[in-house]
């Protein structure tokens, strides 16, 4: 009996854990999303990494000035926005940086700037076109905990709203 009892307040524990980081313990509904986002970006990269049918949806932007300057431009936001969150040390400026490195990681390896791919990746009846997998596995994972978090950010903007 005490080592359920142990189990179950060692998930209580971690279960807090990760709901500070995720949602500050639901006070914060703009941390919410950026995790959202974070976690839906992984998910596409992992489907463009693993499945042949991902190609389809990718428009590929040709080689020229117009493509340069946007991977400039990107470029030059990142490296200002992490010279700011070092100067000014806001947590929440980190956790969107981390959004901001995760979108150029996503464009970097997957090419997609019309993010056709991502809103592909949205729904969620294509986990079941490819059939039971260790990445389907994966993908359901990362899907329960955004759907979670979901919960969790239109909770927090029903209490807001509730306050106002």
């Amino acid at each position: 009996m005490k080592e359920n009892n142990t189990a179950s307040s060692e998930f209580k524990m971690y279960f807090n854990k990760f709901d500070k980081i995720t949602s500050n313990n639901g006070k914060d509904s703009l941390l919410a999303l950026i995790w959202i986002l974070i976690l839906e970006f992984t998910s596409s990269i992992l489907e463009y990494e693993y499945l042949d049918t991902s190609e389809q949806y990718i428009f590929h932007m040709q080689d020229g000035l117009a493509k340069e300057l946007f991977i400039a431009l990107l470029f030059v936001l990142f490296i200002w926005y992490c010279v700011y969150s070092i100067i000014f040390m806001y947590r929440k400026q980190f956790i969107t940086l981390s959004l901001y490195g995760s979108l150029c990681i996503y464009l970097l390896i997957t090419h997609d700037i019309t993010f056709n791919l991502l809103l592909h990746n949205l729904n969620p009846i294509h986990l079941l076109e490819n059939g039971f997998s260790f990445y389907m596995m994966i993908q359901l994972f990362l899907k329960l905990i955004i759907i979670y978090l979901l919960i969790k950010m239109f909770t927090i903007l029903k209490k807001e709203k509730l306050k106002h």
